[in-house]
């Protein structure tokens, strides 16, 4: 898993920023409109510097360009240049080119000075600076539940603004997201399934969007802001998820198929869905590869089928650790995050339903259970980990409840 993104914490969250070196100031920044720029279309409000008094002579000389024309630059006064060319002229050029820069500025009493077009800060927060410029967070959210952590990215494409947003915990979440954007309807792009909507349920006001969101445990969601709006336009919704109703259980028995030749049984009944690791039989107890459950016939309830139809789902509920669904011989796709869940509007029918979900786990169960074997009967050989027989075995297989459920 990805880690979080770093927050420097002069500018706190809801703000971000990007670190470059040496290299990326010289060569390929420039400012337009007051905003710091490159070339592949990235711009920035500011130009923060490390908290260290020495600097290169020709990065100096490149900051004291940005920001006589137009840059905000933020950090303390170098006072030598750390490396040994031109030594001690060079440290002589450090102190003279930073009194022309920051000049009064002390980062004390005085705390910005303008220079050109642009200014010099020093003493005061990344935040206390975007503030002053009354530049509102990017991206703020207010969690339904207490200790909710979403992080985000955002990217600009021509007109279009894209923010990733993704939840940190496992767990499901509902937030108010708010986005530092107006004046464009805001999409929804699903990045596991593909699926892209407007959202119906979205709020304006000081020059930002608020969109209500929902997002499983760890999951993740686009929002992209391209077609103009009026900004005093409300979304007419109270929400931009499905809202479930009828949920329909499949509660009877299952057959499952599991492969001998990875040491399951060829054919077995479940009355009920449970974790292979709790069975008794060490044959599905340590299995890993992949099982198919089947379970048939089955009929719908009449009132999913009432006109208007909504759209019709199958939720799997959790599944360790991947699944792929057919359905009346329909193949409906590969469910590996939560939610499991698949569109079955176009596969499903009326009265005797054939469903099928072909599960697969991971590895260790079976390398664990074959610790306990003598080398001769064991199925699986690897160098990567030494597993032994006292390891906990991991949950597997399809686990439910399983439903079928309308989305209204």
């Amino acid at each position: 898993m990805v880690e979080p993104k770093h927050l420097d914490p002069g500018l706190g969250k809801g703000y971000d920023y990007d670190v470059c070196n040496a290299e990326v100031l010289l060569t390929r920044m420039s400012v337009k409109d007051g905003r710091i720029v490159l070339p592949d279309g990235m711009s920035y409000q500011a130009l923060a510097l490390p908290e260290r008094h020495f600097m290169p002579v020709e990065v100096l000389k490149k900051i004291k360009q940005l920001v006589e024309d137009g840059a905000t630059v933020v950090g303390p006064r170098p006072e030598k240049d750390p490396g040994l060319n031109n030594y001690p002229r060079s440290d002589e050029l450090v102190k003279s080119l930073a009194a022309n820069v920051w000049g009064d500025c002390d980062g004390k009493s005085i705390t910005e000075r303008s220079v050109g077009k642009g200014h010099i800060v020093w003493g005061k927060t990344l935040r206390d600076i975007l503030t002053d410029k009354s530049i509102a967070p990017d991206f703020q959210y207010v969690g339904k539940d207490k200790g909710a952590f979403l992080d985000f990215i955002h990217r600009r494409d021509g007109d279009a603004e894209i923010y990733f947003v993704a939840n940190r915990l496992n767990r499901e979440e509902a937030a108010n997201c708010t986005f530092r954007v107006a004046g464009k309807q805001p999409e929804l792009w699903d990045p596991v399934n593909g699926s892209m909507h407007k959202a119906m349920a979205y709020s304006q006001a000081n020059g930002s969007t608020t969109v209500p969101l929902d997002l499983a445990p760890h999951g993740s969601i686009f929002v992209i802001f391209r077609e103009p709006i009026p900004d005093d336009r409300q979304g007419s919704a109270t929400g931009n998820s499905p809202r479930w109703s009828e949920p329909f259980g499949l509660n009877g028995g299952w057959t499952v198929k599991f492969d001998p030749a990875w040491g399951g049984p060829e054919s077995t009944r479940f009355e009920k869905l449970f974790d292979w690791s709790k069975s008794e039989q060490d044959g599905i107890r340590f299995y890993s590869g992949t099982a198919s459950y089947r379970y048939e016939p089955f009929n719908m309830p009449e009132s999913l089928f009432i006109p208007p139809q909504s759209a019709l789902y199958l939720d799997l509920g959790d599944v360790k650790n991947l699944a792929e669904v057919t359905l009346n011989g329909k193949y409906l796709g590969v469910l590996w995050a939560r939610p499991f869940r698949v569109d079955i509007t176009t596969a499903v029918q009326p009265k005797d339903n054939l469903l099928e979900v072909r599960v697969t786990n991971f590895w260790p169960n079976r390398l664990i259970g074959d610790a306990s074997l003598p080398p001769e009967k064991r199925l699986t050989h690897t160098n990567v980990k030494s597993f032994k027989k006292t390891d906990a075995l991991l949950p597997s297989g399809l686990l439910g409840p399983v439903r079928m459920m309308k989305a209204d």
